[in-house]
């Protein structure tokens, strides 16, 4: 009898530590990290010229758009109605933090870096929604808005900007201080690098 509970303890133990290697190789979460993956210097120029950006204001004809508005306001502000990339999915702070990871991957440069560990360290959790609104003549702006239960408002967290591809050497440092850049033609275009404030002016001078 005690020779076979020792066999079965055996069993057991020896099914254990044949278990244990197969968890350690299952991969660590990297989100909460301060640098969960390699990312690449941001080169101003190209990305304002050709990439993704992450602003916060913009500035379009005098109206201020800005983290913690509604959608229906943003459609308001921008004169046109948003479309859905990703509807409302219920995520906890882990699951958020993973979604932002994979933001990252996406965008992997230190402006997204910097811009997403902000918003990775306010631990979100709620119901989270993407919509998008193609501009004329400028790009495409996507907002990414986040509400912490079905009844309660929502509110946009993070922008992202899509200005319509130039060639690099059509983009412009305006003269004075601060580091601004600007693209030729209309619509008038700025970005102003160091406070990541962005403008924009579909307007012909003198209106």
């Amino acid at each position: 009898m005690r020779r076979d509970l020792l066999a079965g303890l055996g069993l057991v133990m020896l099914v254990l530590a044949s278990a244990r290697p197969a968890l350690s190789l299952q991969p660590e979460s990297l989100c909460w990290r301060d640098y969960p993956i390699p990312v690449t210097a941001v080169n101003y120029e190209k990305a304002f010229a050709s990439e993704t950006l992450a602003p916060d204001p913009i500035s379009i004809n005098g109206k201020v758009v800005t983290t913690g508005i509604a959608e229906k306001t943003l459609d308001g502000l921008l004169g046109v109605a948003s479309t859905v990339v990703e509807d409302w999915q219920q995520r906890s702070d882990q699951e958020q933090c993973e979604y932002l990871l994979e933001e990252l991957r996406q965008h992997a440069n230190t402006m997204h870096l910097y811009k997403l560990g902000v918003v990775k360290l306010k631990k979100m959790s709620g119901l989270f929604r993407v919509v998008q609104w193609e501009l004329p003549g400028v790009g495409t702006l996507r907002a990414f808005l986040h509400k912490p239960s079905a009844a309660e408002p929502e509110a946009a967290y993070l922008y992202h900007l899509t200005l319509l591809p130039v060639p690099l050497d059509k983009v412009q440092r305006r003269k004075g201080k601060g580091y601004v850049l600007t693209k030729p033609g209309a619509p008038k275009i700025e970005w102003n690098t160091e406070t990541n404030r962005l403008s924009i002016s579909t307007r012909a001078a003198g209106e």
